[in-house]
């Protein structure tokens, strides 16, 4: 515009005046193409004259590289799947409610659990919450029936294999395998660990066992753990439950005081594999039986509005097992999980 202007006021024509630059466009256009070979020589002596040399990468040494293989290794190692055996014994210790907290501790964090209800008499997982819900499944097993343990391990190795989903990914297997034993079962799951269960599971399936002992203040609770120490040895890693509707944690003097449960607890200590103990918190009796007259899961009864006094009692139950899981969950498969939330 500028040129143009000034072209006017000189007294020239505008049809002048755009021949004009447009001769001077052309004219600067091949000046600027006969630079080019030049200006590429130039920057070329400028390369080979300057003292700064390009910077060399050095390639990551193999001896490097099998370090941070060897510790990827490791940690997968370190994250074994895990499979959670709520043991039997005696039935009315409990242990039916710690393990739908723990089921209702996953289903609230959203991650994937494979639960086995086996008390076929009183199916309480099944009752609580039915087969299958978005990210877990239950399923029920028989382990009186002889070869039912069994095959139920053939099942998890399925399961623990990641399964294509509709757009041909991956899906995520379970965190979880979690297995509730019914009462007068402790003969048989001695002998399927007999038969090399936990060593097959952990040398080829990279499965690691974590029963849980839920206890009362009876001293058959006491006997149930030294059992099963006498056949798993350093094998699995143990959790100690200490059912508070029995009483204040100080109270279990039967428990607490055993000199054969302090051996244990230093033959496993020096093995690395100490015992773990956590509280079960106690839920009033009302509040219990409201739950289990309407076969209501936890979640329900905190959302049902018929007793505010439930909702309350049922939440804040539900948030004090949690913190109370919160030291242990290493042991649930839950290591990357937020329980408290």
């Amino acid at each position: 515009m500028t040129c143009t202007t000034e072209n006017n006021q000189n007294g020239k024509g505008a049809s002048g005046d755009i021949q004009a630059i447009e001769l001077t466009k052309v004219e600067e256009v091949e000046v600027e193409i006969e630079k080019v070979p030049q200006q590429n020589l130039d920057l070329q002596k400028t390369a080979e004259n300057t003292d700064t040399k390009p910077v060399d990468v050095a390639p990551v040494p193999d001896k490097e590289i099998e370090e941070v293989d060897n510790k990827a290794q490791v940690i997968t190692k370190s994250l074994p799947i895990r499979f959670v055996v709520v043991h039997g014994g005696k039935g009315g210790t409990g242990k039916s409610m710690w393990t739908r907290g723990v089921l209702q501790t996953c289903i609230d964090a959203k991650r994937k659990i494979v639960a086995v209800d086996a008390d076929n008499t009183n199916p309480d997982l099944l009752r609580y919450y039915g087969e299958s819900g978005e990210h877990f499944q239950i399923q029920k097993l028989n382990v009186f029936k002889d070869g039912s343990m069994d095959r139920f391990f053939d099942q998890i190795r399925k399961m623990i294999e990641p399964q294509l989903d509709t757009y041909n990914q991956p899906s995520p297997s379970p965190s979880l395998f979690l297995l509730e034993l019914p009462p007068q079962s402790s003969q048989v799951f001695k002998k399927f660990i007999e038969q090399g269960f936990l060593e097959t599971a952990a040398n080829d399936y990279n499965i690691r066992v974590t029963i849980v002992v839920v206890i009362s203040r009876v001293s058959d609770s006491v006997k149930q753990l030294i059992d099963l120490y006498s056949y798993c040895g350093d094998k699995v890693d143990y959790i100690v439950v200490k059912n508070l509707f029995y009483g204040e944690e100080e109270e279990f003097s039967r428990y607490n005081n055993s000199p054969i449960i302090e051996q244990i607890k230093q033959k496993l200590l020096a093995s690395g594999t100490p015992i773990s103990e956590v509280t079960m918190p106690d839920l009033l009796e009302y509040v219990y039986d409201y739950l289990d007259e309407k076969s209501l899961p936890f979640s329900e009864g905190i959302k049902q509005t018929e007793l505010p006094g439930v909702k309350m009692r049922v939440r804040t139950w539900l948030k004090t097992f949690k913190q109370q899981i919160e030291p242990v969950k290493h042991l649930l498969g839950l290591e990357s999980m937020n329980v408290e939330n």
